[in-house]
């Protein structure tokens, strides 16, 4: 009876830690398990890029719209070009070293050929 109570309760434990592991790796938490420099950090890196660009191009069709003064467009557009400067260097800094799975294929680079491709 009570390695049938052990059991499930390990069985929960596993099961709440693999449901909440992703919200927790988005935190400074102790549970962050991706290291630097992973796959994985290259998506969210690549991920925040795509977003500061976005709120960049948002707050670019704001201030056309006039809903932000001078000051504060310039303000925002430093601290939002400083952020993307930030993360292009982390993502320039991850060598294909460090995303080198043992056993499996890496794709380093994409070259551009001069056919295109048919969609």
């Amino acid at each position: 009876m009570i390695s049938v109570v052990l059991v499930c309760a390990l069985i929960t434990a596993v099961s709440l830690f693999l449901i909440f592991r992703p919200l927790l790796a988005g935190s400074s938490s102790p549970f962050h398990f991706d290291l630097e420099g992973s796959s994985g950090s290259l998506r969210r890196l690549l991920r925040k890029k795509q977003t500061v660009y976005e709120n960049m191009k948002d707050l670019e069709f704001e201030y056309k719209m006039g809903k932000l003064s001078e000051e504060d467009y310039q303000r925002l557009r430093d601290d939002y070009s400083r952020e993307a400067y930030e993360v292009i260097s982390r993502i320039e800094a991850i060598t294909p070293e460090t995303l080198e799975k043992p056993g499996k294929p890496q794709v380093v680079a994409v070259l551009k050929s001069g056919k295109k491709l048919k969609k």
